[in-house]
């Protein structure tokens, strides 16, 4: 790839629910600001637990005060359940400061990684017609500027269904094909892969499927001889109602005065051939990944300021480096060894500069809807500032 702001391809993964000191205790020995010695989660996880906007509103209270529940304060034991992950993040760039884009559950924060927005703070509900909004979004842009993009997904077309730009596009297909298209060498420019629960990660699944499926899509690229080529996001949607110990900076609330951006922690790993490794300490969130595949793959602005603005990750990649394509789909992995003695975490203080009101959403044809505001949470959950940021 070359130059460095640019690649042939931009493969975005998102899966479900999970923090960042839930799923990457094995990056502590590394120096990353991940918590180390919380009890081990189970694997099927226990529970689903709350995660919508009312539940990170209490959640943001208890995390502040030290007194979120036992069931929230576990961590996956990463090198034995998810060592594919384990070993992407110890070789490829770990943002160890990524948060989800809305303090919420999952809808929001998918419509935020497809386009920089969102239009509510909740699911819509399953019955009925859904939503179709006709907002922005970078496979329609990429489209608009003659790129060759695919969303794969699960059955319904979550969540590029919701676009108008997008609705019924041929390029919505089913998750599955993306091995077949890379083994083919048809990869388009820009690929956004969901799944079906269970292959989501989502609670109560066991974590491996979703783990097993994210390994093969990327065997797939690199048996294909794409690794060199690809840079590789894989990123979580949310919180899942799980604990982190990181209290994120308020940049953006609601109209209720509750925070809303930066979400929660949650997992970012950044990968390919010509990745910087290491651990990122940078503040970024989901608008992050758009505002990186614009700038990787040479498109203009979105015109959506939340992610014009953003600084973007693509100069972590560095042409003249070049990290091995990792294991084999199968094979056994043998993990990086850590250095001796466990470098101190040093996480960067948060972006300053006082809170703003969320704006309106802004629609294809220039016209606004007002700022989501259909969850109210209240005085109640405005917690004080945070005051660490330790484990």
């Amino acid at each position: 790839m070359s130059p460095a702001s640019s690649a042939a391809h931009v493969v975005i993964m998102v899966q479900e629910n999970h923090t960042t000191d839930n799923y990457f205790r094995s990056m502590r020995p590394f120096g990353a600001n991940v918590a180390k010695d919380w009890p081990i989660s189970p694997n099927p996880p226990a529970a689903d637990h709350p995660h919508d906007r009312h539940a990170y509103g209490k959640w943001l209270a208890a995390q502040r005060a030290g007194t979120t529940t036992p069931a929230q304060h576990v961590q996956f034991d990463t090198t034995a359940v998810l060592p594919f992950y384990a070993y992407l993040a110890a070789t490829g760039a770990f943002l160890e400061n990524h948060c989800s884009g809305f303090g919420t559950n999952s809808t929001p924060n998918h419509l935020l990684i497809v386009g920089g927005q969102s239009p509510t703070l909740r699911n819509p509900p399953q019955a009925g017609t859904p939503p179709v909004w006709d907002m922005p979004s970078l496979p329609g842009h990429a489209a608009d500027h003659g790129l060759t993009w695919k969303a794969y997904t699960g059955s319904s077309g979550y969540p590029v269904e919701f676009y108008s730009q997008l609705k019924g596009s041929p390029n919505i297909v089913r998750d599955n094909r993306f091995a077949a298209d890379a083994a083919a060498g048809t990869l388009p420019r820009l690929s956004m892969i969901w799944h079906d629960t269970p292959a989501d990660e989502h609670p109560p699944a066991d974590v491996s499927l979703g783990h097993n499926t994210i390994w093969q899509a990327v065997d797939a690229v690199a048996a294909a001889g794409l690794w060199d080529d690809t840079v590789f996001l894989l990123t979580w949607d949310d919180w899942g109602g799980y604990d982190d110990h990181v209290a994120t900076p308020d940049v953006e609330h609601t109209a209720d005065g509750v925070q809303l951006v930066y979400g929660p922690r949650v997992p970012l790993l950044m990968f390919g051939g010509h990745i910087t490794p290491g651990i990122d300490s940078r503040w970024c969130s989901h608008v992050s990944l758009t505002k990186t595949a614009l700038d990787l793959l040479g498109l203009p602005p979105l015109g959506v300021p939340r992610v014009d603005r953003d600084p973007g990750l693509a100069d972590l990649v560095n042409p003249t480096h070049h990290t091995p394509p990792p294991p084999r789909y199968g094979t056994t992995i043998t993990q990086p060894t850590p250095p001796t003695p466990p470098p101190t975490p040093n996480p960067l203080p948060p972006p300053g500069g006082p809170s703003t009101p969320v704006g309106p959403v802004l629609l294809r044809d220039g016209t606004t809807l007002p700022p989501p505001d259909d969850v109210h949470l209240g005085p109640a959950h405005n917690p004080p500032p945070p005051r660490h940021q330790n484990p």
